[in-house]
């Protein structure tokens, strides 16, 4: 018997004695019976009791959740993930929209795992822009190479100089694979404006600095689809927050380690697709 049934049946027990109706005196065989009718359903109660304990249990254990529509949605594109980085990219990052230090790890983590992907190691330095030339560090005044880039977050008053009217999230220069300290720009204004719309800040800004980067190694041509898509969509948006894929295709991974591994100076297998990768 149900829990709340038995509650209920108490509860009627319990109102109905609570009026009673005025009845002739028993006789010494009916109050002996009454008795004995009583002590039969304190046992059927006691039953009952026992067997709603002994079900507990199965009530008790949670039941298996079903996936979320974002969890069980499949992934649009190939994992690339590499067991050994023979490619590599250093980031001097200079942060002039003072975005905090924690903020700024998260969207260089969610870089690093992009990047991973298709092969490529990411190493960030941070080159602050606090303190005087003089006292930056050290890594940050060291020569840079092909494989150097400097990485910088723009304010809204820095880059309004060098946004379009088409508002993009950042910007990179076109370079040679053997031109050293090539640019990249993060529009941390724009992102802003996004995370006031619910997307994540963090997250956007990470594949912000994914997308510019492979400009540099590919050049300034978009995709139809994945990172390298020319205006995210609110759906790219919305996956990008919620940590869903939305990476390179597999062409243009294999393309961005093999620009990478020109860059240290590495052999590569000839490559005729990478015209269509880069604009003319």
């Amino acid at each position: 018997m149900p829990f709340h049934l038995l509650l209920c049946l108490v509860s009627v027990r319990s109102s109905a004695s609570a009026h009673p109706r005025v009845r002739p005196e028993p006789s010494a065989r009916a109050r002996i019976a009454k008795r004995a009718g009583k002590r039969s359903l304190a046992l059927q109660l006691i039953f009952v009791i026992v067997a709603i304990l002994s079900t507990t249990p199965a009530f008790a254990r949670p039941a298996l959740a079903s996936p979320s529509p974002l969890e069980a949605a499949p992934a649009t594109t190939v994992s690339h993930r590499a067991t050994k980085f023979d490619a590599k990219l250093i980031l001097r990052v200079y942060n002039y929209a003072r975005l905090d230090p924690v903020s700024l790890a998260l969207s260089e983590k969610v870089a690093t795992t992009i990047f991973a992907d298709v092969g490529i190691e990411l190493v960030w330095m941070d080159c602050s822009v606090s303190r005087p030339l003089s006292h930056a560090s050290p890594a940050c005044q060291s020569r840079r190479g092909p494989i150097d880039l400097v990485l910088r977050i723009l304010p809204r008053n820095m880059a309004i100089r060098l946004a379009t009217r088409n508002e993009p999230l950042g910007s990179a220069q076109t370079c040679t694979e053997s031109e050293p300290a090539c640019e990249v720009n993060a529009f941390y204004h724009r992102v802003d404006e996004l995370a006031t719309k619910g997307y994540r800040a963090d997250r956007v800004l990470g594949y912000v600095f994914a997308h510019e980067v492979a400009h540099v190694l590919l050049g300034p041509v978009h995709s139809e689809e994945g990172i390298l898509r020319g205006e995210w969509t609110r759906d790219d948006l919305e996956r990008i927050s919620w940590g869903l894929a939305l990476d390179f295709t597999r062409d243009q991974s294999h393309q961005l380690r093999n620009a990478v591994l020109r860059r240290m100076g590495q052999p590569v297998p000839d490559d005729p697709t990478r015209a269509n990768l880069v604009a003319p």
